[in-house]
């Protein structure tokens, strides 16, 4: 039996279904799977099966069950859980860390209960299994955990089939298991950079400061700290008053740390932010409960579930106008989420967080790190953000084996969109509607994450990160090594994106003996979301976003193709303009409206355009616009993210971000499509193709801009431009392919970091289905860069010798 069967209560639900039926045998986890032999009653034995595969533990999933006929044996000893194998290949679904299940979080809180306030309360059901596993068969042993040695009642619990806690890996105590610490960091004297008063930072005991050594299970290092608060109780209390008093604490989680404060403190937010160095992305915020997170946002039935799941992830909602953690009016002058009327909630996951809050929410839960480092996972990382970020830490001596951070979605028409596919959903397998040979698919630059496949599965790896910061690359080769050792893979193709200054791409490449497959950026984006849908036949690809490398030297991203898995063929895109500056014009999106404005509209209105675009100094608009003529240091374009960071800019949107798409998301919070007819676009015919011109629109809304007309109206009317643009272009597509090849192409697939955006994402799909087109977009992984890596590796097994497969006529 095979799927997700470890480490998810299977081997104690076989033996009392199989006890209660008065059934001999065993059942053993191995590198397999599961292996279970039953002997008795024909009946009962039909029955255990059919019960086996109606009721298994709810975090379960079988993916095959295999049942044979094996001679009888008379035995009549009672049913047992026999010790694991492990040698062979490993094919037992690895399991997810979950989150604490109703029945711990009541004795969580219940003072008559022997682990009333213990932070480590776990059962079958619940509790940590990715981020603690060394090596698979799943068992202590081969855990975290294993330093723990249960005390006999924790011993008892574990042995005895009647038990919630029989056969949980992680079962533990106050008295046997992990322990809490709270240890306080030192920030040096110095000036407040938010003036005088009360924004300064809030003062800290008398005694924080000095040296001390830190210990944690195998970890040790020296840290600017000498109060530790030991006794669990007292250390979660003074982290409560530190919190109350304005502190930023570090909270050791499941998968890494966090940095939280009071998420209705702005002193507080304002420091964090500072400190953190973000200061306008959104921050996550924990809510104590649901009832808690309908007082600030709206939710739905679906949203409420995904809150309430095993995952826990966090979801981005609505959040009600006029709550006291708005941020959206005036328009960038909240200190959650500035830019949007979005935020991303979640609830407490794991015993500590609930311990937390249920002394003090909301809080601001986010990941524990600098920038876009990875997330810290264990003391000596710490280091990195205690004193310079954290006034203080709650750390344990249970080593999280591999970070994960918090997994992050939102609900489109009722469906999952992933923004980040990790905690709680990896290391979930996908799929494949193909197999062949071990394949690990490096990925992207930007929100990498890895793939490994093994037959018909790809194992998506946990959010890695940007690698162009070397602590994200250490990150991203350690991930690959500990994907194939944890599945006992050893690649044979190494599938990369055809940009050669990806560090992605360069360690692929460097790979010795292993074929090499290169994959384009874009054909990547449509084959994921086609692997995600067990899509193999020729789709329309529709991929959008910010930048892929194209094989013609030029910078892609609003991109129209025929594909397949095996290949593709560029059958359209948007028109492209220059990029003056390069990478400067995605930091200052009014560089891009200025290549827009130049490019579309008449000589004399180009001396308008610095009135249009107060970031840029009027002699920095000559100085842009010769760079711009000589096409030195400004590439081509054809991004549909940079199309989006103009018309925001044009609208005042967006002179210097400090976040990826930050002008974007900006329009997208301001747009008002209902009620507002879309503006004029052109598509012309070339000899590749269709190139789709905004051209007309931005002639237009610059005329509505000049006319003062709502901004709301403008960014509406973009919006509604770009669905049926994109719907008649599909619809060109479709036509010139049936006359060509004597085939209709009815099924689009969409995929690109600004299909990440939900109004774009539903316009379209609207619009494509009015049009009679079968729509396909993705719910099982992102459809942004951290997808990708699924993508080149189902590419890379459709080129491979192993695969006959006809590729029709691309």
């Amino acid at each position: 039996m095979t799927g997700r069967v470890q480490g998810v209560g299977f081997r104690p639900t076989v033996y009392r279904q199989a006890t209660a039926l008065g059934l001999s045998g065993f059942v053993r986890n191995t590198p397999s799977g599961v292996v279970i032999e039953v002997e008795g009653a024909e009946q009962a034995v039909d029955r255990f099966v059919a019960q086996l595969q109606a009721e298994p533990p709810r975090q379960a999933r079988i993916e095959a069950l295999q049942v044979s006929a094996m001679p009888a044996c008379g035995r009549s000893v009672p049913f047992e859980i026999k010790a694991s194998e492990r040698s062979g290949d490993v094919q037992a679904g690895m399991p997810p860390d979950l989150a604490t299940c109703p029945d711990c979080r009541a004795e969580l809180f219940d003072p008559k209960d022997r682990r009333f306030g213990y932070p480590f309360i776990n059962c079958t059901n619940c509790g940590p299994r990715f981020t603690i596993i060394r090596e698979l068969p799943y068992d202590r042993e081969r855990t975290s955990m294993a330093e723990f040695r249960m005390c006999s009642d924790c011993k008892k619990e574990f042995e005895d089939p009647a038990d919630r806690r029989f056969d949980a890996q992680p079962n533990a105590c106050a008295m046997c298991g992990p322990r809490v610490e709270l240890i306080s960091g030192r920030r040096p004297a110095h000036r407040s950079p938010w003036g005088e008063g009360g924004t300064a930072d809030p003062p800290t005991p008398e005694r924080y400061g000095g040296q001390a050594t830190v210990g944690g299970g195998s970890e040790h290092r020296t840290s600017n700290i000498e109060h530790r608060t030991s006794n669990e109780e007292d250390a979660i209390q003074e982290a409560v008053r530190l919190l109350k008093a304005g502190g930023i604490i570090a909270v050791k989680g499941v998968g890494g740390y966090h940095l939280c404060c009071d998420a209705a403190n702005d002193a507080a937010i304002s420091r964090l932010r500072a400190r953190k160095h973000r200061p306008a992305k959104s921050l996550a915020v924990m809510f104590a409960s649901l009832d808690q997170i309908r007082q600030y946002c709206e939710i739905s039935a679906i949203e409420e579930r995904e809150l309430t799941g095993q995952a826990a992830p966090i979801v981005v909602v609505r959040r009600k106008s006029g709550s006291s953690l708005s941020g959206l009016l005036p328009l960038g002058a909240g200190q959650v989420s500035p830019d949007t009327d979005d935020l991303g909630v979640f609830l407490p996951y794991a015993p500590l967080h609930h311990l937390l809050l249920a002394e003090i929410s909301p809080l601001i839960m986010t990941s524990g790190n600098l920038a876009e480092e990875p997330i810290a996972k264990d003391e000596q990382e710490l280091n990195a953000i205690l004193g310079p970020v954290a006034d203080g830490a709650l750390i344990h001596n249970r080593a999280i084996v591999r970070r994960c951070d918090d997994s992050v979605l939102k609900i489109v028409a009722g469906q999952r969109l992933f923004l980040r596919r990790s905690r709680g959903i990896v290391p979930d397998a996908i799929g494949l509607p193909l197999e062949g040979p071990a394949v690990l698919a490096c990925g992207a630059e930007l929100k990498n994450t890895v793939c490994i496949t093994r037959g018909a599965q790809a194992f998506l790896s946990q959010h890695i990160g940007d690698l162009d910061d070397y602590r994200a690359y250490r990150f991203f080769r350690e991930t690959v090594e500990d994907f194939s050792a944890l599945l006992k893979v050893k690649p044979t193709i190494v599938a990369y994106d055809l940009h050669p200054d990806y560090l992605a791409t360069r360690y692929a490449l460097a790979r010795e003996g292993v074929r090499q497959i290169g994959v384009q950026h874009h054909h990547a984006h449509i084959a994921a979301c086609m692997a995600e849908h067990g899509l193999t036949e020729r789709v329309i690809g529709v991929a959008l976003d910010g930048t892929g490398f194209g094989p013609d030297g030029t910078i892609w991203g609003g991109e129209f193709l025929v594909a397949d898995l095996a290949d593709f063929r560029r059958v359209g895109h948007f028109k492209p303009y220059r990029m003056p500056g390069g990478a400067e014009a995605i930091r200052q999106p009014a560089r891009m409206a200025l290549s827009y404005g130049l490019a579309e509209l008449p000589e004399n209105g180009h001396r308008e355009l610095p009135d249009l675009l107060p970031g840029l100094a009027e002699n920095e608009c000559r100085v842009l616009a010769g760079i711009i003529a000589q096409g030195v240091n400004a590439p081509w374009t054809s991004s549909a993210g940079r199309l989006f960071d103009a018309v925001a800019a044009l609208l005042g949107l967006g002179e210097t971000i400090t976040y990826e798409a930050q002008a974007a998301i900006r329009l997208q919070t301001l747009a008002r499509p209902d009620g507002v007819l879309p503006y004029s676009y052109a598509i012309e015919i070339q000899d590749d193709g269709f190139q789709l011109s905004f051209g007309p629109a931005i002639r237009e809304i610059v005329a509505d801009r000049r006319a003062n007309v709502d901004r709301g109206r403008i960014a509406g009317g973009f919006y509604q431009t770009v669905a049926e643009a994109v719907g008649e272009m599909c619809v060109r597509i479709r036509d010139r392919e049936r006359l060509e090849a004597a085939s209709r192409l009815e099924r689009v697939a969409l995929s690109g970091g600004v299909f990440q955006n939900d109004l774009l994402l539903a316009l379209v799909t609207n619009d494509l289905r009015r049009r009679g087109f079968q729509v396909y977009s993705h719910h099982l992984v992102p459809p942004n860069d951290g997808g990708i890596a699924l993508g080149q590796a189902a590419v890379a097994l459709a080129r491979t010798d192993d695969i006959k497969k006809a590729r029709g006529n691309l």
